[in-house]
Parts: C-alpha cells; sequence; structure tokens
C-alpha cells in the first residue's frame, strides 16, 4: 500500500490559525450570480475580459481528451460563469497551434521550498508540453523571503536564461510568484525588455489580508520550526511581502512595463469543496468577501492592465499543485480527476497565450 506524508503539519497549521484569531460569520452569501470585480488603485491600466475566448480553448481541450483521460466532469463546473461574461453566439474557433517558441519560466509561491515532497506546479502538464519542444523551467525562488529578494533571484534566472532569436519569454508566476515578477519588472527594467508576456495564476497581486493579521505572530518562523531542515529562512519578508497594506501601496506607486502582456487567471471555491487546511482561512476571508480560495479574495489576483482568462473553481493549492494527493483523505477519484484538470488547465493557458502573442495586441 502506497505511503502518503504525514498529514498533521497542516493540520496543525489549521488549528494554529484558529487559535490566533478565531473566524466570526459570513456577512455575505456565498453567490456566484456576480459580475467580475477587480480591485485596483484610481488610473490603474483597464482590464481585458478575454473569458470567452479561454473557456473555448478549456472547454474544447476537455472535450478532446474526455475519452482519453476518462473525465466526466462538464467544462462549467470546473470554470466558474459569472453573470457578466459574455456567451459564445456561434462555434468558437478551433484549437490555436502549440508555439514551441514560448520559453516559460515557472516562479512558485510562499513557502515553496518547505513543500518540496509534495512536486512541482503543473508538473504532469509541463512534462506533456515538453514532449512537444516547449522549454519550460522553474525558478528556485527562496520560500520564506521577500519579493524584492525573489526579484533578484527571477532576475538572475532571467540573465542567465539561453534563448534562440525567434523564442519569447513568458513568466508564469503562482500565488506569491506573481508577486515576486512584478517586483523583477520593475527592479530591473533592462532585463524586464527580454521578458514578452507574464501570466498569473490565483496570483497575490494586492496581497492577502491573511498576512496583515499574521505578520505579528511570527509565522514564518513557526513554519521553520515544524519543517526543520526544509525551510531556508532567507530574508523572512515573506509575509510582509504578502500585507495587503503593504502590497497594495507598492502596487500603486509602481507603474509596471508596458511592453509586456499581462494575463490573470483567478480561482475560488464554496467552502465545502476546499481542502480541509483551507477551511480556517477561507472563514476568515469569508468575513470580508465569500468568493475566495482560502488564501485570496477573488478580486485580488488580477494584474492591472491583464487580460482576464477566468475564474478556475478550486482551492488555492489544487488550482495548481498537488497537495491533496501527497496529504489529504479526499476521496481518490476527486484526487485524481483534479490532477487531469490540472494538466488540462495548464495546457489551455498556454494555448491561449500562443494565440495572444501571435496576434495584435
Amino acid at each position: 500500500m502506497k505511503q502518503f506524508p504525514n498529514p498533521y503539519p497542516l493540520y496543525c497549521l489549521a488549528a494554529l490559525l484558529v487559535w490566533f484569531c478565531g473566524c466570526g460569520p459570513a456577512l455575505i452569501p456565498f453567490d456566484k450570480n456576480v459580475p467580475a470585480q477587480a480591485l485596483s488603485y484610481i488610473g490603474a491600466p483597464p482590464i481585458y475580459d478575454a473569458r470567452m475566448r479561454f473557456r473555448g480553448i478549456f472547454c474544447e481541450l476537455l472535450n478532446d481528451n474526455r475519452q482519453r483521460l476518462d473525465l466526466k466532469v462538464g467544462c462549467d463546473d470546473f470554470l466558474w460563469r459569472l453573470n457578466d461574461e459574455p456567451q459564445a453566439l456561434a462555434r468558437q474557433k478551433s484549437l490555436p497551434d502549440h508555439d514551441p517558441d514560448l520559453n516559460i519560466l515557472i516562479v512558485p509561491g510562499a513557502f515553496y521550498d518547505c513543500f518540496e515532497d509534495i512536486g512541482k506546479l503543473y508538473q504532469e502538464g509541463v512534462e506533456r508540453l515538453r514532449q512537444m519542444g516547449y522549454h519550460i523551467n522553474m525558478v528556485n525562488v527562496s520560500g520564506l523571503s521577500s519579493s524584492p529578494k525573489n526579484a533578484e533571484i527571477i532576475a538572475e534566472a532571467v540573465a542567465k536564461h539561453n534563448m534562440r532569436p525567434s523564442q519569447r519569454l513568458v513568466l508564469l508566476g503562482y500565488s506569491k510568484g506573481t508577486t515576486d515578477i512584478l517586483h523583477f519588472l520593475v527592479a530591473h527594467p533592462e532585463l524586464a525588455l527580454r521578458v514578452r508576456a507574464v501570466l498569473s495564476v490565483s496570483g497575490a497581486v494586492n496581497g492577502t489580508p491573511l498576512a496583515d493579521r499574521y505578520s505579528e505572530a511570527e509565522y514564518d518562523n513557526w513554519l521553520i520550526r515544524l519543517f526543520p531542515g526544509k525551510c531556508q529562512p532567507g530574508d523572512r519578508g515573506v509575509l510582509d511581502s504578502l500585507s495587503r497594506t503593504k502590497q497594495f501601496q507598492w502596487l500603486a506607486t509602481h507603474p509596471l512595463p508596458e511592453h509586456v502582456r499581462y494575463f490573470s487567471l483567478a480561482s475560488f471555491a464554496r467552502y465545502e469543496d476546499m481542502q480541509l487546511p483551507l477551511r480556517t482561512t477561507y472563514k476568515l476571508l469569508e468575513t470580508i468577501y465569500p468568493l475566495n480560495d482560502g488564501q485570496l479574495l477573488f478580486m485580488d489576483q488580477l494584474i492591472p492592465g491583464s487580460a482576464l482568462l477566468g475564474y478556475v473553481n478550486a482551492d488555492h493549492w489544487t488550482v495548481a499543485i498537488p497537495v491533496e494527493e501527497k496529504f489529504s483523505d479526499r476521496d481518490p477519484a476527486l484526487r485524481d480527476r483534479n490532477r487531469k484538470l490540472r494538466g488540462l488547465l495548464f495546457e489551455a493557458m498556454i494555448l491561449f497565450l500562443a494565440e495572444s502573442l501571435n496576434s495584435p495586441q
């Protein structure tokens, strides 16, 4: 029988969060019958609605692979359809062609090196695209470090990254990885010129209220003690860079490079669909707004000036990393379904970028 890592640390984390603050009642009920929303500063570049086209790509990809992957889930079950999303009036274009000239660097999120045993972001999707000729690499940022610190690591990776003249560099950021990328673009304008696009997945663009709540509790130090020998301390600025107060202020005062094209994919889920450790943080965020993924509010995940790809019906981990496959006791069929859908989601995102970057802006 397969042995899974001990889930106890994650449950300890959930208990710790309850102990720190407790959870109050929700003021607003969960309701997806709302329009897409972005909380941004006055004068921010507008967000372009690309949901209809991305849905078309993902749904067709799902239908083409349904039998091969034995997936019975419907497209609308995995991509939320909010009440302002345009309806396709006719059959959309077929799937875009793959473009292996997209050279992709993936930047993971906070505490990344604390959980290396879990697995890489979109691991199966990455392997599938590599077999098609894509060059996809991971930037080993410091999981407990600040965004300015990780911006330097990204800069070093970009500076050393060799590409053919025909290739275009895409940075994919997950969670705090998005924040780290944005700091890199502003701090290193010459290296930023090499970047053609940034794709954010459940990005902590505005930060999260959770970081403001826990920054004084030395949460990162507790995590180091919980996973001795796994977390490299870095500059221990991770929660400071996730602070809603500080990150939102930084974003408002540091315009992003205009030559880069930005894309955002957000996530949120119902409480009962959350993995157990995220239910506590979901309840905390629910007192502000119930459409959240257990770590981020859905209106905080969009880069100013980006194309909105859509909202995934998944919690903050399920959308990108296989936490539940290592720790969760959830239904094995559900875990297997989510694993397959993550691979399709990754391919759909890259196909969308390939089409977009090969078309006029």
